[in-house]
Order: structure tokens, then sequence, then C-alpha cells
């Protein structure tokens, strides 16, 4: 699964690509969104490269994510905390049937979106501008991701 992140704000950004953003679900800076690995959203993903960062999530960081930042709807619609709402363990399986793909995030009423902090002691060396390659924070991280993720938590 890929965990994406929005780096760069909306100023100054095409039309198109601030399209595909908000159909990514990534409308502020600092949001973070999870999507399994296939064509349609590997497309999305290349076309917003410039703006966003996103590598492949591991388990433990996925699990500290929902704990940390989910969200799921109750029955009126209202927004709890994931651990107010299920146990440690019920956490776990379902990390595990989201990552082998068993069940979607809108199968158990997850707000798809996780509002995180800045990184702490910030981005990379070289900013917001330039990509993963070359000592910036934009672009495909691979397993990188997961400590970003640990700073932004």
């Amino acid at each position: 699964m890929f965990a994406v992140i929005r780096i760069r704000g909306p100023i100054k950004v095409n039309r198109d690509i601030e399209h595909t953003m908000n159909l990514l679900n990534l409308t502020r800076s600092n949001h973070c969104v999870i999507y399994p690995e296939n064509e349609k959203i590997k497309g999305m993903i290349n076309k917003v490269r410039g703006y966003v960062t996103y590598g492949e999530i591991n388990k433990d960081i996925f699990q500290k994510l929902l704990l940390k930042r989910g969200k799921v709807y109750n029955k009126e619609g209202k927004l709890n905390n994931i651990k107010d709402v299920f146990k440690l363990t019920e956490v776990e399986t379902m990390v595990d049937d989201l990552l082998s793909s068993k069940k979607k995030i809108s199968d158990i009423n997850l707000k798809p979106v996780f509002r995180l902090k800045p990184p702490s002691k910030g981005y990379d060396k070289k900013g917001i501008k330039k990509t993963f390659n070359e000592g910036g924070a934009l672009g495909y991280r691979s397993d990188k991701i997961n400590e970003l993720l640990k700073k932004m938590l």
C-alpha cells in the first residue's frame, strides 16, 4: 500500500493538478492518504509528483498512524478517535486486513485522510521544491516514507 503525503500548498498550482489532488483527497499540506498499489493510483501520483511524496508503508507505522490520527464515523455520522471505538487487537487485525487488501478503508467507516503535523526538525536539507533523489522532500521514497511519517506523528 502507498502512503501519499501532500508537501506543497495550493498556491500557484495548475488546475488539472489541483483537481487530481482533490480526487486523491489531498486538499491541504501535511495530509496523508493510504491507497493500494494499482495502475490508476500510480498514474494519479505520477501526475502530482511535484507536490507530494509517497512510498510503501509498513505495518508498524500504519498501526501507529491509525491509533494516533485515525478517525472513525459512528452511526450518527460523528467522528471518533479509532482508539476510543476499537481495542488494540481489533486494530491489529484491521491493519492486517487493509494491508492484504481483504478490506477497504470505506468498509470500516474510517476517514480516508490523516491530518499530520509538520515533521519535527523539518523536511530534508534542500527543502520542499527538490526531489528526494536530489536531497529534497518530493517524489518517491520507497521505505523512507516510514521515517517521515514517524517524524510527522
